[in-house]
């Protein structure tokens, strides 16, 4: 015969008390690092997980979305370069870069980078097997927001240190849930139970976390090692663990020399691409960068069949005159620690099967573990909060209103909650992710054209000139001209200079001879800019000086004041 229990808040606040401490076991001390690294960064990690689970399936949902992407495979595809000439045709007043044949992808458009007249960015999309030109779109699609927001979660400055930072996380994460959970490799045949819900959700996150170990070891040690570049290498001048890649090569100062007072003419494309192919039969195309400057090369990117390497990983430098091929650095040649450090972007996004219904394959398996990741972080909070809530139901005996007014204040109160301090600061983090996206909306508009410091036109020789200043593309807001910190010119020059202009460049400081002019300014047509490092100590009458050297031998400088004077130098934030 059942009989009713009747439990009531006086036997749970008896049973609570007489209950022993928990020793801190090792065990239970896992435990505790497990949940920890689980609960109180909840929300931000679940927005890290769920937005590099879409970013696997980024290119797909831009096919999807966007007509302009999708062609129908044909048998033959015209040449790369004849491509890259076509669509340069078809935007005469506007440069075009990181030229990607998608040879990978049969149903995928070839497509360019350019700045519009806005100083927006964009994409230009051309029929691989026809010609066509198909249009143009926003350089932030919505795959290419899923993919900035899960490098950066659009933080200015910290953003990327930030979500490497997950990658310790992940390992540190996994190793303590492993010892937390005692003989785990039986949750890998064991079915969740049905019984009530807590006991569901608790075997579904063993048995889904033990099925996705080797999931969560790539994800871990790729952003692990990524940590270690960004911020250890980049901002705390930590030992690089491989060696450097080969430099682009710039052409030779003489050589151009011989050229005398008449710019030189530069090969097609196409006949770039067939020096390529001569060269190496067996050379897939994957990128291609036309010169930005006079000595720049032709940078040609490719693969001849490795795995496991971003991009292709092999480069090819070519002489954009006489074809020459200055240089190259192929796979068969990187050192390990080379491979290691390409092969952590393919195997983080699971981008490295070649193509077709492989590439599918592989990228669906790295969505739905990616999810199942996702789940993990939201079922360990549900977890949380069904095993507390037995103990919730100990309290006073007070009406229902001063019952409720409790139970928000535990939530709201600062060390209250699973997240406890710490749910102010995913808020916090959570507020710079949608500021820092409205500033990457904008700038996927307007470019960077409108930003920082602006440096107004002036007369450089027969033509105009005028530059702007700005700290980076998530900083635009924030102060360009920082001492000892690095930030970028944008330099606008019209079209008809750039026959003319040998060399241009950029300089805090009157150049006190032209062996030392300053920073080289580069780019593609109407993007022309400069990486530029500031002295450690700027001086307050310091002005910014651009210096251009034409074919004959001329010379034209133009300044302005360094730092805003509302005159000639405008903060336009």
């Amino acid at each position: 015969m059942n009989q009713k229990l009747d439990i009531t808040d006086q036997d749970l606040k008896q049973e609570t008390q007489t209950k022993p401490k928990r020793k801190l076991s090792g065990q239970y001390i896992a435990f505790l690092i497990h949940s920890f690294f689980g609960l109180k960064i909840t929300l931000i990690l679940t927005l890290v997980l769920a937005s590099g689970t879409l970013a696997v399936i980024a290119q797909e949902i831009d096919w999807l979305l966007m007509p302009e992407m999708r062609v129908t495979p044909m048998e033959t595809r015209l040449n790369e370069g004849i491509l890259l000439d076509k669509l340069q045709a078809a935007y005469p007043e506007n440069g075009l870069s990181n030229f990607q044949p998608n040879a990978n992808f049969p149903y995928t458009a070839a497509s360019a980078m350019f700045n519009d007249s806005n100083g927006g960015f964009r994409n230009a999309w051309i029929n691989p097997y026809t010609g066509e030109v198909l249009g143009d779109t926003q350089l932030l699609t919505v795959g290419n927001f899923l993919n900035f927001l899960h490098t950066t979660l659009f933080l200015p400055v910290v953003g990327r240190s930030v979500v490497n930072a997950f990658g310790i996380f992940t390992i540190i994460s996994l190793v303590a849930g492993l010892i937390a959970a005692p003989n785990f490799w039986r949750y890998f045949f064991r079915t969740p139970r049905m019984n009530n819900m807590r006991a569901f959700l608790g075997d579904f996150h063993k048995i889904v976390g033990v099925w996705s170990i080797w999931f969560l070891v790539i994800i871990g040690v790729s952003g692990t090692w990524w940590f270690y570049q960004v911020p250890l290498v980049l901002y705390a001048d930590a030992p690089k663990l491989h060696e450097p890649y080969d430099r682009k090569p710039l052409l030779d100062y003489a050589e151009l020399d011989k050229f005398g007072s008449q710019a030189p003419t530069a090969l097609r494309s196409d006949q770039i691409v067939d020096i390529v192919k001569k060269e190496y039969p067996n050379f897939e195309i994957t990128r291609m960068v036309p010169p930005e400057h006079i000595a720049d090369p032709y940078e040609i990117g490719g693969s001849q069949g490795e795995w496991l390497i971003r991009g292709g990983g092999n480069r090819i430098w070519i002489n954009p005159y006489d074809g020459t091929i200055i240089n190259q650095s192929m796979a068969d040649s990187f050192t390990f620690m080379q491979r290691f450090d390409l092969a952590m972007h393919p195997l983080h996004y699971g981008t490295w099967a070649k193509s077709g219904a492989t590439d599918l394959i592989v990228k669906f398996i790295w969505f739905v573990f990616g999810a199942l990741m996702t789940a993990l972080c939201v079922t360990g909070l549900i977890i949380y909060y069904k095993r507390t809530k037995r103990a919730s139901r100990i309290v006073s005996n007070r009406s229902p209103g001063i019952k409720r007014l409790i139970k928000g204040w535990r939530i709201v109160r600062p060390w209250g909650g699973p997240m406890g301090v710490f749910k102010y600061l995913n808020i916090l983090m959570l507020v710079g992710v949608g500021f820092g996206t409205s500033v990457v909306l904008t700038l996927a508009v307007q470019g960077v054209s409108n930003a920082g410091f602006e440096y107004t036109q002036k007369p450089l020789g027969p033509w105009e000139v005028k530059v702007n200043a700005f700290a980076g593309f998530l900083e635009k807001d924030l102060p360009p001209i920082r001492e000892g910190g690095r930030t970028n010119f944008s330099v606008k020059i019209p079209k008809d200079s750039l026959s003319e202009i040998k060399f241009i460049y950029a300089r805090v400081g009157k150049p006190r001879t032209l062996r030392a002019p300053g920073t080289l300014i580069h780019g593609p047509l109407g993007a022309k800019h400069v990486h530029y490092q500031l002295p450690k100590k700027i001086r307050d009458n310091a002005e910014l000086w651009v210096t251009a050297i034409t074919w004959s031998g001329d010379v034209y400088q133009a300044n302005w004041p360094l730092m805003p004077d509302g005159k000639e130098t405008i903060d336009v934030r």
